[in-house]
């Protein structure tokens, strides 16, 4: 009988320890009344299988739900009529509630990795904006003042290169690998 109570106790305590691996993803689509009825779909980012779920929008919304077996950088992906208008996001599947608004750009927030995934994003677009700007000045520029626009191009790219290296060494998870893979 003391065996029995042992093991009834283990048992509670593996299922009470066990950890919730659902997901939610709630999605809003801009201009979705256009795109009625067609399927959006969630895909590994690294094209080794087919989609992991899909969801038919109505009402401009889509919701897909799941159970993630591990966190992982997927991408939600659309018919390609539809990337004309909106942009494709990666988004980490990962326990919790995940927003997302597919627009021109595209965000996903709501979990601790998607929220740092896009905070990173939008600093890269920042960073690729002031690159295109210095490099387009270089084109037109010459002998110091190009040389002034080179030093301040290469100084940033170093302090991306820096930001993208202090990211992955803070994030030993899908986000960090993600910022790993794209900073090689």
């Amino acid at each position: 009988m003391k065996n029995k109570i042992s093991l009834i106790f283990a048992a509670l305590a593996l299922i009470s320890c066990s950890e919730n691996r659902d997901y939610v993803i709630d999605g809003v689509l801009y201009g979705g009344s256009n795109f009625e009825g067609q399927t959006i779909y969630i895909a590994p980012l690294e094209q080794t299988g087919g989609a992991i779920d899909s969801a038919i929008i109505h009402n401009s919304r889509f919701r897909i739900q799941g159970v993630a077996q591990r966190d992982e950088i997927c991408k939600i992906r659309m018919p390609k009529m539809m990337s004309v208008f909106v942009k494709e996001v990666e988004i980490v599947r990962e326990p919790g509630n995940i927003s997302i608004l597919l627009s021109q750009p595209s965000s996903a927030t709501g979990t601790p990795q998607n929220d740092s995934l896009q905070a990173w994003r939008e600093y890269k677009a920042g960073i690729d904006s002031r690159l295109s700007s210095l490099g387009k000045a270089m084109k037109r520029a010459a002998g110091e003042e190009y040389n002034a626009l080179k030093i301040s191009y290469d100084s940033l790219k170093i302090a991306f290169d820096k930001h993208n290296r202090n990211v992955v060494n803070r994030n030993d998870n899908a986000f960090g690998n993600y910022v790993d893979k794209f900073a090689k």
